[in-house]
């Protein structure tokens, strides 16, 4: 799924490729299964206790999320459908990790995403503009950017949030500079012809799952991006770049926004 969160979701994916694939199951999957969703119990535990010290309207409603999730696991899981179990629960533990992050003062982990989403199409591009580079500093650079940015995914899925972030700004950070080194810097003009393809690809995705399933506040959040995407060409047409670029980020964001309501939806 274009920009879908790739982080807890890969060992969600990870149950369902092993559970599908066998026709019996190994009881070591089962306990890493089971242990996943007493893992998001102890974290909702934690939520909780955390939401009746300090109120939070906006964590209240991603714990709400949450335990709505668990509560699809178990049943799963309880119905040997171990996919969907598995699904479920990594799904909850994201909505509860943002409900945590708020109470705690964190980074939203929607934002840490977005971040590393934007590290990882940068360092993309920067593998291919330095493939001819010899300049040993420049490759020495991308080789820490992509060392930094591991470290940055693997902080992310143990939702160390904040780790990831710095994480993944020194990685784009060094990538940039590596860039530089060769001359091979991207122009704004570029960036945001790149981030104007990418939002048009989601968009493009997310239709197809909002126009089918998706609640009325799914299809108005898409509605806002196609709106806001509509505008960042314009914007991009009148030479007025940055704000362009900003534009498109956000209506990418709306858009993945609506996507996951959806599939949210589909699981109760």
């Amino acid at each position: 799924m274009p920009n879908r969160i790739r982080t807890l979701l890969t060992s969600a994916l990870f149950f369902a490729a092993a559970f599908v694939a066998a026709p019996t199951f190994a009881q070591t999957d089962l306990q890493r299964l089971q242990d996943a969703i007493d893992l998001t119990d102890r974290r909702i535990q934690l939520a909780q206790d955390l939401l009746a010290a300090s109120p939070n309207q906006q964590a209240a409603a991603e714990l709400d999320m949450a335990v709505s999730l668990q509560a699809v696991a178990k049943v799963a899981f309880a119905e040997a459908r171990y996919a969907a179990a598995g699904k479920a629960t990594f799904d909850a533990r994201i909505h509860v990790d943002r409900a945590i992050a708020l109470l705690r003062g964190l980074p939203d982990p929607g934002r840490v995403d977005g971040q590393l989403q934007r590290t990882r199409e940068l360092l993309d591009r920067a593998r291919d503009r330095l493939a001819n580079c010899n300049a040993p500093m420049a490759r020495d650079l991308l080789r820490t950017a992509l060392d930094m940015q591991a470290r940055a995914e693997m902080a992310y899925r143990e939702t160390r949030y904040l780790a990831a972030l710095q994480l993944t700004m020194s990685a784009r950070e060094r990538a940039l500079r590596a860039l530089r080194l060769c001359n091979a810097s991207e122009s704004l003009e570029e960036t945001v012809a790149a981030a104007l393809q990418r939002t048009d690809e989601v968009l493009a995705h997310a239709h197809e799952v909002v126009d089918a399933n998706g609640s009325e506040r799914a299809r108005q959040l898409l509605a806002n991006a196609d709106s806001l995407e509509a505008r960042a060409h314009a914007e991009a047409d009148a030479g007025h770049l940055r704000l362009a670029l900003r534009l498109t980020r956000e209506a990418r964001e709306q858009a993945v926004r609506a996507e996951r309501l959806t599939h949210a939806g589909e699981r109760r």
